[in-house]
């Protein structure tokens, strides 16, 4: 028997290692929505209000890279806790504008806090250059795979 905890192609392979450190870097963050009744979707969309504004829910579903459909869920549980509110569009009131209350705001940062601790605490083996180049790296492969920014 060897002293191996994961079988070697997992060790080697670049979707597994990544997968883990995922998971682990965003362990903090999970928890806290989880603690919240939330997903890491919710926090994709209030990520998304705090950094653009507020916005339809159009552009909030092209914004946060989720499905326009799913989206109206999403904002359903953010705005029972108040975390969001929508408004009608003044300028078109078929459209709904989508933002972040005080209450919002200060959940986005508590979150977003969560989620660096995690992360730190993950990537704290590498330093500031490694971070970077592997960032970088990360980065291209989410273009690759049609990702944008």
């Amino acid at each position: 028997m060897n002293d191996f905890l994961i079988p070697q192609f997992q060790w080697n392979s670049l979707s597994y290692l990544t997968s883990r450190a995922g998971r682990v870097g965003t362990q903090e963050l999970t928890d806290l929505m989880e603690s919240e009744s939330l997903t890491r979707n919710h926090f994709m969309i209030v990520c998304a209000l705090a950094e653009f504004g507020a916005m339809s829910q159009n552009d909030l579903a092209k914004h946060s890279n989720l499905n326009r459909g799913h989206l109206v869920a999403y904002l359903d549980e953010l705005a029972e806790r108040k975390i969001l509110e929508r408004s009608v569009d003044p300028t078109d009131r078929r459209r709904n504008i989508i933002t972040l209350t005080a209450a919002g705001k200060k959940f986005t940062a508590r979150a977003t806090a969560a989620a660096e601790r995690s992360e730190a605490e993950v990537f704290g083996a590498l330093d500031a250059q490694q971070q970077e180049t592997l960032r970088s790296l990360l980065q291209l492969v989410a273009l690759k795979g049609g990702e944008t920014r």
